[in-house]
């Protein structure tokens, strides 16, 4: 009977202590009210929040996207990255930090000339209706010339794409030369994701 009376006892001890733990309160949409203890905070969006305001003297970086050989050399690797500069020489140094040039690789010179027609672009390429936006696209130029200080010798096709892709899609031109000095490495040569 002691037993049961203990028993008895101790079970009505966590039921106290389970009724007298606070909880949470909920709005009616189910969120946690906020205490004050948190104190106050900002949102930048849905479930970000900060107390940190946006650095206004941060520079504005460019995403780019940078291509390189994938291990078994079959294909090409895409990854996203941010430059303050875009220019061929922010995109040399991130050809080098992938291994697809080697270190010290500079770029001696980059020119494009040309311009593609918008309305020869070919089908698919709708003119302006009236009342349609007329806002003009950015432009590409046609072809465009990179000179490097070196190029690996080494080099197998893929090395050469991922350069082409890498300045093809950031630089907007449709063909790139690719030279060292004298010797011509890729001839007008186009986007390919093979």
């Amino acid at each position: 009977m002691k037993r049961a009376i203990m028993c008895f006892i101790g079970a009505m001890m966590v039921f106290s202590l389970v009724a007298c733990t606070p909880t949470t309160e909920k709005n009616k949409t189910g969120e946690v009210k906020q205490t004050e203890a948190q104190g106050p905070t900002s949102t930048q969006g849905p479930g970000v929040v900060t107390d940190k305001n946006p650095d206004m003297d941060a520079p504005q970086l460019e995403v780019v996207s940078v291509y390189a050989p994938a291990e078994d050399g079959r294909k090409l690797n895409v990854k996203m990255e941010s430059v303050e500069t875009l220019d061929a020489q922010s995109l040399v140094d991130l050809l080098v930090q992938y291994n697809v040039l080697a270190d010290g690789t500079k770029a001696v010179s980059y020119k494009t000339e040309g311009s593609v027609a918008s309305e020869e672009v070919g089908p698919g390429i709708a003119k302006p209706q009236p009342g349609m936006p007329t806002e003009a696209p950015a432009q590409q130029d046609e072809y465009g010339t990179l000179e490097l200080s070196q190029f690996p010798d080494d080099a197998k096709d893929q090395t050469v794409q991922a350069v082409v892709n890498t300045f093809t899609e950031n630089l907007n031109v449709q063909y790139l030369t690719i030279k060292v000095g004298d010797k011509t490495i890729a001839d007008k040569q186009g986007f390919s994701d093979k």
